[in-house]
C-alpha cells in the first residue's frame, strides 16, 4: 500500500510533465513532410517543424508557416522570446510567400539578419485565401546570447518557442527587408522537437526541392518601425 501511494503521484506527475507540450503530429500533404504542428486557434494559424535525426552543432531545420493571406504577416521566434535569437517572418505578396530572416538586439525593431538563410522548397504558395512558407532553414537550431554563449533548440524537454503575427500589411509588401507595425497577437507554445526528428529528413528536402532562381529573396538592410515580442 505504501508503495502504491508513492508510486501514483509519480505516475500522475510523470503525465503531467510530458502533457506540457503543444504540438502534435501534423503530414502535410503537398510535401509529405510529417511536422509537429502548432496552431492558434484565434487566428487559425500553425507553425510547423521537422529535424533531422542527427542533431549534433548548428543542424538544418524544416520550417512551415501556414495561416490566412489577409494577415499582414506572421512571425516565429525560436528561442522563445523576441531578443538575441533568430526570428523568421513572413507575409503575402499578392499571389507571392515574400520570408525575411531577422534578429533583435533589444526590445525593439529587428534588423535583418543574413547568418539564418533559407531555402525555399515546395509547399509555399498564397491560394484560397491562405499563405504557407515551407523552407529549409540554415541558422534557425542555434544562436549566440548577448554575451557570446552558444545557445540551441533543446531536445531535452517541450521547448518554448513564440509566435507573433499582425493583421496591418508591413510597408512595402514585395521587400524581405520592408519595415512593419507592431503585432496584433503575441505568445507562446511548447514543441516536442525530440518527436519532430525524422530518418526521412534529406529525402523530404530533396523531393522538394525547387530551382533556386524561384526560391531565393534578396535581403537588403533598412531602417525599420518599431516591433516589439515581449
Amino acid at each position: 500500500m505504501k508503495g502504491q501511494a508513492v508510486l501514483l503521484p509519480l505516475a500522475t506527475l510523470a503525465k503531467y510533465v510530458f502533457a506540457q507540450a503543444d504540438t502534435v503530429a501534423y503530414t502535410d500533404a503537398e510535401t509529405g513532410i510529417k511536422f509537429q504542428s502548432y496552431t492558434d486557434t484565434v487566428t487559425n494559424t500553425s507553425w510547423r517543424v521537422a529535424l533531422p535525426l542527427s542533431t549534433d552543432g548548428n543542424y538544418d531545420v524544416l520550417v512551415q508557416i501556414e495561416g490566412p493571406s489577409s494577415l499582414g504577416w506572421i512571425g516565429w521566434a525560436w528561442g522563445g522570446t523576441m531578443a538575441y535569437n533568430p526570428l523568421t517572418l513572413t507575409w503575402p505578396n499578392g499571389n507571392s510567400v515574400i520570408h525575411s530572416s531577422r534578429m533583435a538586439y533589444g526590445y525593439h525593431s529587428p534588423d535583418v539578419f543574413n547568418e539564418t538563410t533559407y531555402q525555399v522548397l515546395k509547399g509555399t504558395t498564397v491560394s484560397g485565401g491562405n499563405l504557407k512558407f515551407t523552407a529549409l532553414c540554415k541558422g534557425c537550431s542555434s544562436w549566440a546570447d548577448p554575451d557570446g554563449n552558444q545557445q540551441s533548440l533543446d531536445l531535452t524537454q517541450p521547448a518554448r518557442l513564440a509566435f507573433a503575427l499582425s493583421h496591418t500589411v508591413v510597408a512595402n509588401p514585395g521587400d524581405s527587408a520592408s519595415s512593419f507595425d507592431i503585432h496584433d497577437s503575441v505568445g507562446h507554445w511548447y514543441a516536442d522537437l525530440a518527436a519532430a526528428k525524422s530518418e526521412d529528413f534529406d529525402t523530404w528536402v530533396k523531393d522538394n526541392t525547387i530551382p533556386a532562381s524561384n526560391a531565393t529573396v534578396i535581403l537588403r538592410h533598412r531602417p525599420i518601425r518599431p516591433v516589439e515580442m515581449k
